[in-house]
């Protein structure tokens, strides 16, 4: 396979799954900061910076105290062009991605990201806002979710499905760590293990998992060591770790490339260390090194498989 078609692969599957965790998040708490901000406590502002972190976004805006801070956010996360990972740039991107490598997709999954596109595009925030954003975040989350479903169901799982799904469950597990990261579990444990659930996609899953009264502790250790749901850290990194063994033919338990080696140890750390060994320095510490290592394994596949070379003069 051609380096720039791996490259394009994998960022389409990236942009399609940060456009759904990005709406999520914007869904997930829209509502809380309407309810906060008739409280009028600077509660809803405190809140719009956590999704800020919990989001990623490494440009904030300042965030206004006259009541208009969820108008902005909701702008600058949905809608902002100059935002590189807004809804609407990660859409443009992901589109763009697909646009090139459109023999290597199907036309089905071409069609499901055509459609979410058009549907992003034609939107405006005035009437999004007046018609209540969640209509919109929920069609970008049902059609970002079709896109995954759709190409896992109609593509050839060869290298070029595996790219995709690299990518998926790399920025699933870089997401997850970032709302870790975002959330106050120190200060409101249960509140904000409960909105963590929501931004995960995991409360119903954790109701079901759970056999006696839960609690924060829980909620935590569930999110990051489940080996079943499919958002949880573990879940994610296996199947990083899975793919990329597909990718390189190398066998299970050995290394062909840096990128293997990262997350073989990642995976390990996951499967084999208690969740209060995990969060023995806190949960924002632990979090914060994931992070950082979803980002050097970033890197690593980058420098593997299109690495940026420079051209000749």
């Amino acid at each position: 396979m051609l380096s720039r078609v791996a490259d394009s692969l994998f960022w389409l599957g990236r942009n399609v799954e940060r456009a759904e965790t990005i709406a999520r998040i914007l869904d997930v708490n829209y509502t809380r900061a309407m309810d906060l901000y008739s409280q009028r406590d600077g509660r809803s502002e405190k809140l719009w910076h956590s999704v800020m972190q919990c989001a990623g976004f490494v440009m904030e805006p300042a965030l206004p105290s006259n009541g208009r801070a969820a108008h902005e956010c909701f702008e600058f996360c949905a809608f902002d062009p100059e935002n590189p990972t807004s809804i609407v740039s990660a859409v443009r991107i992901a589109r763009t991605n697909a646009l090139g490598v459109r023999a290597e997709i199907t036309t089905e999954a071409w069609e499901s990201i055509n459609v979410l596109y058009l549907y992003v595009e034609e939107q405006k925030l005035r009437s999004v806002m007046r018609e209540g954003p969640s209509k919109f975040l929920r069609r970008v989350r049902d059609w970002s979710q079709a896109f995954a479903g759709i190409s896992d169901a109609t593509m050839s799982h060869g290298d070029g499905w595996n790219f995709i799904q690299v990518g998926r469950f790399l920025e699933r597990a870089y997401m997850t760590a970032r709302i870790l990261d975002g959330i106050d579990v120190a200060n409101e444990p249960w509140h904000e293990s409960q909105r963590m659930l929501e931004m995960c996609c995991a409360s119903a899953p954790f109701a079901q998992a759970s056999h006696h009264a839960p609690d924060a502790r829980d909620a935590t250790a569930f999110v990051v060591l489940s080996e079943t749901f499919p958002r949880s850290l573990r879940f994610c990194t296996r199947e990083i770790d899975e793919a990329m063994h597909r990718i390189s033919r190398s066998p299970r338990g050995t290394f062909a490339i840096d990128a293997e080696r990262r997350v073989g140890r990642l995976r390990s750390q996951l499967d084999y260390t208690p969740i209060d060994d995990l969060l023995v320095d806190g949960v924002s510490t632990f979090a914060r090194g994931l992070v950082r290592q979803y980002e050097l394994l970033t890197r690593d596949i980058e420098s593997s498989y299109f690495p940026r070379l420079p051209v000749p003069a």
